[in-house]
């Protein structure tokens, strides 16, 4: 039997555990996040954004049939949007709640951080958890998705004071109630505090540097099938996927749905959108931050949220640091090229995530990136072509034990 630790309980681990219970893998499973408990992290940043609906069709989530949600659904919990049906939050937590117990994961999690890996010379990993103990797995799984904060340089000085906002302030409950609020940022995230700010009686005032955009998805759908994947995959040069990888994701944006009920509140004026606007500093007033930008116009307020997103540099990342010195690989912009069953070549310590986005593509990191990383790893366990596992569609042969999923609500 193979023991695989994962690290991380988000939507990663999550899909990677599901995966290999579903299929049987011979494998002892032990998944160690500091929560303690699935998902944490992701409630609590739905929870701080007000998020009603994902923004992922209902046929992408972590388990490996994607149409498990949807027969489980019902016709309930979906809302139409474009040809394609999004899950409400309620539902996709319903679904993977029900999903976790299905599959015996609940007391799945255990309880502490990991501060470090050590990696042997055949390949193992050594883990050293926080409180103390150590684990030595045939295999890891990287499913942190750790991404450090892309602050503006205007406010790099502010980052140690009381008037920075970071992500963890962030949240439409702390909405100071006819008070003002500035938003920094020109996506998803930024789009939903200030809705949320506005419905809970803030003037807000949101700042992007360049105009909003509007598309459904952060990717294309087309990176979904072979047309672009397959040149993508082929591509030697790791530097060039990368960029290709950018290219395809292009920065924030935000779906039509969502650009409506921002220019209601536009309309109401509750929200002031100012665009291409970049902030250049902020100082403490009294209790108060002024906010100074590039056109000249200072905004002061009482609260300031930083939405500008985040990336992944597995350079700096602790966990991967014995990773980066004892067995190079070519990292591109902060991602690694890893070799076909997302292994560090060289290692059996896997990633799932964006970090493994030089090999899965731009879609990496969302939730049908990180079921392609889970199918993969779950064939590599089993000494199958992790590549083939990765191209042939899942579907109800993915999982024939949940088939009483449906209709379980």
């Amino acid at each position: 039997m193979t023991s695989i630790l994962i690290v991380g309980a988000g939507p990663a681990g999550l899909a990677c555990a599901t995966t290999l219970t579903c299929q049987r893998v011979d494998a002892d499973v032990e998944v160690v996040d500091p929560s303690g408990t699935w998902m944490a992290a992701w409630h609590r940043r739905f929870a701080a954004q007000d998020i009603p609906n994902l923004r992922s069709p209902a046929v992408h989530h972590p388990h490996p049939d994607p149409f498990g949600m949807l027969e489980f659904a019902a016709g309930k919990g979906l809302i139409a949007s474009g040809g394609t049906q999004l899950p409400t939050t309620g539902l996709f937590d319903a679904f993977v709640d029900e999903m976790i117990e299905r599959r015996g994961l609940t007391d799945r999690v255990t309880p502490t951080g990991v501060t470090g890996l050590r990696i042997h010379i055949d390949g193992r990993a050594e883990v050293r958890l926080t409180d103390g103990s150590s684990r030595q797995p045939d295999r890891v799984v990287l499913a942190t998705n750790a991404r450090r904060s892309l602050v503006p340089d205007g406010l790099r000085d502010a980052a140690g004071t009381e008037v920075f906002a970071d992500t963890e302030r962030a949240n439409v409950a702390n909405t100071p109630v006819g008070g003002h609020v500035v938003i920094v940022g020109g996506g998803l995230s930024a789009a939903h505090l200030a809705i949320g700010a506005a419905r809970r009686g803030a003037r807000v005032t949101m700042l992007a540097r360049r105009r909003l955009r509007v598309r459904r998805f952060d990717t294309d759908p087309s990176w979904l099938g072979p047309r672009k994947r397959r040149p993508f995959e082929q591509e030697p040069d790791a530097f060039i996927r990368r960029r290709t990888i950018d290219t395809a994701r292009g920065g924030g944006s935000v779906p039509a749905r969502v650009r409506r009920d921002l220019d209601r509140c536009i309309e109401a004026g509750v929200i002031d959108l100012r665009e291409r606007v970049e902030v250049v500093g902020c100082d403490a007033i009294g209790h108060r931050v002024r906010v100074r930008c590039t056109d000249d116009r200072a905004v002061l307020a009482d609260a300031m949220w930083c939405a500008t997103g985040g990336r992944i540099d597995v350079g700096l990342d602790p966990l991967c640091q014995d990773l980066v010195t004892s067995f190079p690989t070519t990292i591109a912009h902060g991602l690694p090229d890893l070799a076909a069953d997302l292994s560090w070549p060289g290692t059996r310590v896997h990633l799932s995530g964006f970090g493994a986005a030089l090999r899965l593509g731009p879609t990496a990191g969302n939730l049908v990136g990180q079921r392609r990383a889970a199918l993969r790893i779950a064939a590599a366990v089993r000494g199958d072509d992790p590549v083939r596992s990765d191209r042939i569609a899942t579907g109800r042969g993915a999982c024939p034990d949940d088939h009483d999923l449906v209709g379980a609500r």
